[in-house]
């Protein structure tokens, strides 16, 4: 039977090509086992090629047979299906003695890359990435066989960093810097940080003060956007509705404090150069330390524009100086 099938392959491959000028002998003796590297597959991987031409002898241990079998995976072929892996690459196959058994094991080596080395990849990546976090791995990945060769972990994060929710790291593995595969490993990432609360209970129009205001450590993940984390950033500032103990002060519950209302009396100063002058007006509208407000000037009847000082003077800005 070996015989018979050596014998329908080497017709097979004379049939297809017949050469013009005369082709040195080669031997091909097929392996009945044979382990690869992987991840194509040629004919010398699998046969021991010898022959009186060592150009020719190269070509064919190096003709293209495909894809080898996953790493750590075993295939099995038959000199049925070897003649169509070999007929496509279209050499001259005259004055070579075949050697084919009935049956080829081929089996791809393989190195094991631990769900462990995977997962610590991972995280080792995205503790740098989202810095001052704190990252708890949900599922270790399965070990992986890959390719052998020089190992190689990549990490990168898949979309962005989810504080309330999972986030993705995946892994490229690859193998003398070619890439085989790519793992997703998942995290849980908690954003820990002190953010300012209320002590007490505030009611709209109160002015933070340092007895009305702490750091409380919460995870920022959680919490609404616009939070604060440092105290001089709300205090001086005034609420803008009423809030319980414990409330997370954010930008959007402050303003700055009305220093001045509309209609009050108040002391307009204008200045040219080093002189400073300084009269009795009225406010037409209200503003806090840096608005900018209209005024009348009391004597004069002028109006005027001025921006508010934190001492509730309006410094007029439109005086040669001012």
């Amino acid at each position: 039977m070996k015989q018979i099938r050596t014998l329908l392959l080497t017709a097979a491959m004379i049939w297809l090509i017949t050469p013009t000028v005369f082709a040195a002998n080669l031997t091909i003796a097929v392996r009945p086992e044979s382990e690869v590297k992987g991840p194509w597959l040629t004919l010398g991987d699998i046969a021991a090629v010898s022959g009186d031409s060592a150009e020719r002898v190269k070509l064919f241990r190096e003709l293209p047979l495909g894809d080898a079998p996953k790493p750590g995976t075993t295939e099995y072929l038959t000199p049925a299906t070897l003649e169509p892996k070999l007929a496509a690459n279209r050499v001259d196959f005259a004055a070579i003695t075949w050697s084919v058994p009935p049956q080829l094991k081929i089996t791809t080596r393989a190195q094991t890359v631990s769900g462990r080395q995977l997962a610590e990849a991972a995280q080792s990546f995205l503790s740098q990435t989202a810095a001052g976090s704190t990252v708890t791995l949900l599922d270790l990945p399965t070990d992986l066989p890959a390719p052998v060769g020089k190992l190689e972990l990549v990490p990168e994060l898949y979309g962005v960093i989810r504080y309330a929710g999972q986030t993705t790291v995946q892994v490229a593995v690859r193998s003398d810097g070619r890439s085989f595969v790519k793992v997703p490993v998942q995290f849980e990432v908690r954003r820990l940080l002190d953010v300012v609360v209320a002590t007490t209970n505030l009611n709209a129009g109160d002015i933070l003060t340092e007895q009305s205001v702490r750091l409380e450590r919460m995870d920022a993940g959680k919490l609404a956007a616009g939070y604060l984390t440092e105290l001089d950033k709300a205090i001086g500032l005034q609420v803008r509705y009423a809030l319980p103990p414990g409330s997370v002060i954010g930008e959007r519950n402050l303003t700055r404090p009305i220093l001045i209302k509309r209609g009050e009396n108040v002391k307009i100063v204008a200045r040219v150069g080093e002189l400073e002058v300084v009269a009795n007006g009225v406010t037409f509208a209200q503003g806090a330390a840096g608005d900018l407000v209209r005024v009348q000037n009391l004597v004069t009847k002028k109006f005027l524009t001025g921006r508010v000082q934190n001492d509730k003077s309006v410094l007029v800005l439109n005086q040669p100086g001012g």
